[in-house]
Formats: C-alpha cells, sequence, structure tokens
C-alpha cells in the first residue's frame, strides 16, 4: 500500500514537470499553460508594486528639494521647524505660522463636520425611511463628486461676503475655508460611518429592545459603540482630507503666513504655500526649495495620520480598546444600558407613565437633531448649486462653449478646456485603469496574507491619503524636469493616474471580492488554472463594478486642480494635437478666473462650473446606470 502511493507520489511530480511515464496520459498544453499563468502572474505583480515605485519615487523626491533647502546656509533645520516667522522675500523660514493656519483650518472643519457627519450616517442607519434613504444617498455621492475649485468658488464669491458684513472678517479669512470645507468632508463621514453601523449586528438591536431601550436609546447606547471602528477611521480620514486640502484654502484663506488662531484672519496652510510655487507667485531659488521641505512635513503629518487610523481599526475590530486589553465590548454595553434603564425605575416619586414618556419624548428631540444635521447639508448643496447657477447661466451659449479663452472676458470661451480635459482623463484611463485593475487582482485572487501583501495593501492606503498638491510637486520634478516631458498632456495624465491608483484599486477589489466563491472553486474542479478562472469566471461577472469605479475615478481625476496646477497652462487658442503639446483643463482655469478681480472674469467661472459638473455628474449617472443594471440582471 506504501509503494503504491510513494508510485502516484512519483507520477505526480513527474506530471507537474512535464515528465512522461509510460502509461501516463499528460495534457500536451499543461507547459504552454503553466509559462501562461508565472507570466500573467508576474504582470499583475509588477502593477501590484507600481504603488511602491510611486511611494519611492514621491519620498526621493521630497528628500532631495529639502536636503537642497537645508544644506543652504541662509537656513536650518531648527529654524524651519521651531521658527515663528514665514517670509520668503526676508529669508525667514519658520515653517509655525505655515503649521498653525493648517491646524487651525483643519481642527476647525472636524469640530463641524464630525458632529454633523456621525449625526446625518445615525439618521440614515438608524431611523430614515427607505424612501429617505433613496433620495440621501444620491445627495451624499453629488457632495463627493463636487471639485474643490467648486467649493472654493463658493467660500471666496459667496460665504466670505457674508462674514465680512456680519463679523468683520478679512477678506481672506480661514472661517470661510472652514465651512466650506466641513461641508466637502461629511460625505466621507457619512458614507463609512454609515456602513460601519449598518453592520453592527442584528441580534444586538433586538436584544436592547428585549431590554426596554428605546430606539433612540438603542442608536446612541449600542449601535454608535459598536461601530466605533468605522467611526473613528471616518473621522481620521477626514481629517487627512482637511489637512491636504489646496484649493479651498487657496482661494478663500488666502496667502499670508500669520502666527494667529483667530479664524476671522488671513492664513496660509502648507499646502496653499506650495500652490503659490505652482501659480509662479514665488520667485526661484531658495523660495521654491522650501516648497519641498514644507510638502515632506505634510507628507508626514497625512503618513501619522493614516497610521493611527489603521492601528485604531484593528485594535477595536479585535475586541480591544487602545488602552486596554481585550473585552467583550457588546456585553458591557448591553450590561451599560440595561443599567441606564432600570435606574429610572428606582428613583422615587418617579412613575412608569412618566419616566416613559421623558425617554420617548428625548428620543424624538434626537432624531430631530440628527436630521437636522442632514438637511443643513442639503441646504448647503442647494444653495451652492443656486448661486452658481445665478451667476454663470446667463454667460453659457455657443460662443462661449466653441470660443477660445482670452484676456477680455468680452470674447473669452472654453472650447480648448474642453477638449483639452477630455484628452486628460482619457489618458489618464489608458494608464490608471489597467494598472489598478491588475493590482486589485493580484492582491484578491493570488495574493496570500504574508508580509508582502500587507505591505502592498499599507501602501496603498498611504499613497490614498497623500495631499494631492504633493502629487504636482513630485509630478512637476519627475516627469517634468527629470523624464523631459515639459508642461505636456502626457506629464498631466501620468500625474492623474497616481493619484487616482487607489481609487482603482479599492473598487475594482470591492468588485471582485463580490463574485460569490462557488466560482472560483468549481472552474478549479474541472481543471482550470487560476488565472482561466479569473479571466473567464471572476471577471466577467465583476466588471459591472470595475466599470463602475473606473467611471467614478476619472470624474475624481477631472475635477482635480491641484496636481496639474504646475504644467497645466492658462490661456491657448487651439485644443492639443499630440500627447506632448501643452493643455488646458476646465479647474485650472475655473481657478484662475476665480482669482481675478473683474467680476466679469468671475461670471465665466460659474459657467465653467456649470459646463464642469454637467460633465462630472452625467459621468456619475453613468457609474450608477452602469451599477443599478448590473444589480438588475445579477443572478447570484
Amino acid at each position: 500500500m506504501a509503494a503504491q502511493v510513494g508510485r502516484g507520489r512519483r507520477r505526480r511530480r513527474r506530471r507537474s514537470r512535464g515528465t512522461v511515464a509510460s502509461g501516463d496520459v499528460v495534457n500536451p498544453f499543461r507547459k504552454s499553460l503553466r509559462l501562461q499563468e508565472h507570466a500573467v502572474r508576474g504582470l499583475l505583480v509588477a502593477a501590484a508594486s507600481f504603488a511602491v515605485v510611486v511611494s519611492i519615487a514621491i519620498l526621493y523626491t521630497l528628500a532631495v528639494g529639502s536636503v537642497d533647502f537645508f544644506t543652504d546656509p541662509r537656513t536650518t533645520m531648527v529654524e524651519f521647524l521651531m521658527g515663528t516667522e514665514w517670509v520668503p522675500s526676508g529669508d525667514k523660514y519658520g515653517v509655525i505660522p505655515l503649521l498653525t493656519g493648517t491646524l487651525v483650518i483643519a481642527g476647525g472643519t472636524m469640530l463641524i463636520a464630525a458632529p454633523m457627519g456621525i449625526a446625518s450616517a445615525l439618521y440614515m442607519s438608524e431611523f430614515a425611511s427607505r424612501r429617505v434613504r433613496s433620495v440621501a444617498k444620491p445627495i451624499i455621492e453629488v457632495l463627493a463628486g463636487i471639485p474643490s475649485v467648486v467649493f472654493g468658488f463658493f467660500a471666496l464669491i459667496i460665504i466670505s461676503p457674508i462674514l465680512r458684513e456680519s463679523m468683520g472678517a478679512d477678506y481672506f479669512n480661514a472661517l470661510a475655508a472652514i465651512i466650506v470645507m466641513a461641508v466637502m468632508t461629511l460625505p466621507i463621514i457619512v458614507s463609512i460611518s454609515d456602513d460601519a453601523m449598518r453592520a453592527v449586528p442584528k441580534h444586538l438591536r433586538d436584544a436592547s429592545n428585549a431590554l426596554g431601550a428605546t430606539r433612540w436609546e438603542t442608536a446612541t447606547r449600542v449601535v454608535v459603540p459598536s461601530a466605533s471602528s468605522g467611526i473613528i477611521a471616518s473621522l481620521l480620514l477626514g481629517l487627512g482630507r482637511a489637512l491636504g486640502e489646496t484649493m479651498v484654502v487657496m482661494l478663500a484663506a488666502g496667502s499670508v503666513a500669520r502666527l494667529s488662531l483667530n479664524p476671522l484672519r488671513e492664513m496660509q496652510t502648507m499646502t496653499a504655500y506650495i500652490a503659490q510655487v505652482a501659480t509662479g507667485d514665488i520667485p526661484p531659488g531658495l523660495a521654491v526649495d522650501a516648497a519641498y521641505a514644507v510638502a515632506l512635513l505634510l507628507f508626514i503629518i497625512t503618513f501619522v495620520v493614516n497610521i493611527i487610523a489603521g492601528q485604531v481599526v484593528l485594535r477595536i475590530k479585535h475586541g480591544s480598546s487602545v488602552r486596554s486589553g481585550p473585552q467583550p465590548r457588546w456585553r458591557v454595553r448591553l450590561d451599560h444600558l440595561r443599567e441606564a434603564v432600570a435606574k429610572p425605575l428606582r428613583m422615587r416619586d418617579t412613575t412608569l407613565e412618566v419616566t416613559l414618556r421623558h425617554r420617548y419624548r428625548r428620543g424624538s428631540v434626537g432624531v430631530a437633531l440628527i436630521a437636522t444635521s442632514f438637511i443643513v447639508a442639503v441646504l448647503f448643496l442647494i444653495v451652492l448649486i443656486w448661486s452658481v447657477m445665478a451667476r454663470g447661466l446667463a454667460g453659457i451659449d455657443w460662443a462661449f462653449l466653441g470660443g477660445a479663452p482670452s484676456w477680455q472676458a468680452e470674447t473669452a470661451g472654453i472650447g480648448p478646456v474642453i477638449v483639452g480635459s477630455i484628452y486628460l482623463i482619457g489618458l489618464t484611463m489608458v494608464f490608471a485603469i489597467p494598472i489598478g485593475v491588475g493590482a486589485a487582482v493580484y492582491l484578491t485572487e493570488f495574493a496570500r496574507d504574508n508580509m508582502f501583501s500587507r505591505f502592498l495593501r499599507r501602501v496603498l492606503q498611504n499613497l490614498a491619503g497623500v495631499p494631492s498638491i504633493v502629487f504636482g510637486l513630485v509630478g512637476l520634478a519627475v516627469f517634468v524636469r527629470l523624464l523631459g516631458l515639459g508642461p505636456s498632456l502626457l506629464a498631466g495624465a501620468l500625474i492623474l493616474s497616481i493619484m487616482v491608483l487607489p481609487i482603482v484599486v479599492v473598487a475594482t477589489e470591492e468588485a471582485l471580492k463580490a463574485v460569490p466563491g462557488g466560482f472560483r472553486d468549481a472552474a478549479l474542479s474541472l481543471g482550470a488554472t487560476r488565472w482561466q478562472a479569473v479571466r473567464h469566471h471572476v471577471l466577467p461577472n465583476a466588471i459591472p463594478g470595475i466599470m463602475t469605479g473606473a467611471v467614478l475615478s476619472l470624474a475624481r481625476a477631472l475635477g482635480e486642480t491641484a496636481p496639474i496646477l504646475f504644467i497645466a497652462a492658462l490661456y491657448a487658442n487651439s485644443a492639443p494635437s499630440g500627447i506632448l503639446d501643452g493643455f488646458m483643463a476646465l479647474p485650472v482655469t475655473v481657478f484662475y478666473w476665480t482669482q481675478h478681480h473683474d467680476g466679469a472674469f468671475q461670471d465665466l467661472a460659474a459657467s465653467t462650473i456649470l459646463v464642469l459638473l454637467v460633465i462630472m455628474l452625467s459621468m456619475n449617472a453613468v457609474a450608477i446606470f452602469i451599477r443599478n443594471r448590473a444589480e438588475r440582471r445579477r443572478d447570484w
């Protein structure tokens, strides 16, 4: 018996090596299939490793530029980190004023966005009806898809005048940026927190109701604590978004580095100073090298925030708090709830009827308050769109849509700008989609849970948190100067490709994971290789989700301003005819026209915003149509 088992093992080894034994039946295509499998796996590993190459390029570029800055005799690292004056024209490079402005605006943003976002998510998860939720979800998606330059336009043109008249704020002020950025970060907080709350097991709600708790008590004392991991992650991601925001602070907060905590004053953030280098407002020399040092510091801060977010999520998911060891969280929550429900019954001179009436009244007030938080976000969106339409709708005609940009507002148009934007996102799709899909296929279908795969996921996560202006700075150093591409369409597409790469990877991974594992098992049991199972069974069923993620990522690329601010042209009489030609883009045109002192150009900016929003909303509608059609046709 042992001899037969040994012969069988040797026969299988010979077959795997391609050798032929007497009486064996060997597939003549096995060798070519194995070569194909190894080749495909190698390409997928290369696609997944591209994120590592990008991260190394970012670190190398920022480090080299920072070394040039710190080795100059006019500055030192101690002065940079501890100095309280930032005056590049006077060779004073103390980063504390820039850091203060960044923290004041980001902190103020989270003070508003955190309670509003959690309250909105709690309402959508626990109290909103299916009809209300079907309306609320698209509104959140619309808010998430509005480009930051549009929010900056709204902050400068609408919010700032109100603050100047009512509160005596400066023309540029931090409070206008804080208000608008709070609404910008709401979609991140609401979406992730809502998913975390809906993932709480139903039996926890049932146990809470069985103990006599009201819906409000169940939501606030059971659901929210149980979903704390997702809520904390959403807040940290929102903070990272606020720290890295560029266009809103560039347009609304100003460009004066001031050591102040007064949000009514003009301030400058780290991202705004880097953007000044992109717009040419900073003369060449040491002041430009200082941008690399500022970008490196900003990169380190956002990296630390992402690391903390990951650690918090991991600890809470494993049933432990940040300070203490493992504990059964759901049991502790229910014990606390039982005590809270029983306490009013032990109070003297308090009847059960009065106690219940008070508890239900408190719940009704709480539901009204959290619903108000969502209504505020909806009203903000309505006011934003109405204000843009009021200023820009009259300026949209065929002459504007087909004309070329000009220094004269009466004859200015956006024809070449539209064509340049379409070329830009098309070329971005050529680079980003294959690499992103390949990386997701490897991580989902081929990679084992080992140190290498965890490292790749960590790199992608950190890459998603890099501020967009840092991508522009790195693209300027690598693609424009090092590779000699110049300020061309190809350079802009490469910059946007590496920026949207994490979005494509995440969307593709979710689409692949949604395909049932039985599809893979059935293919493998019939003799298919791993790649054949993925190619013929997994990918075809995941294509709708992949296409949805691709369209949404391209819509994000279309609305980005900061990454291409370094290389996009301001005025051009014709659209690019090749990938090495210069180009113009809609969000960059909006940025420059918004900054113009002439009100006619600001009206042109509003008209351009409407065109940009129509294109982006059309892309989002296509993505929603693909997703809904795929769900209707899905039979698994």
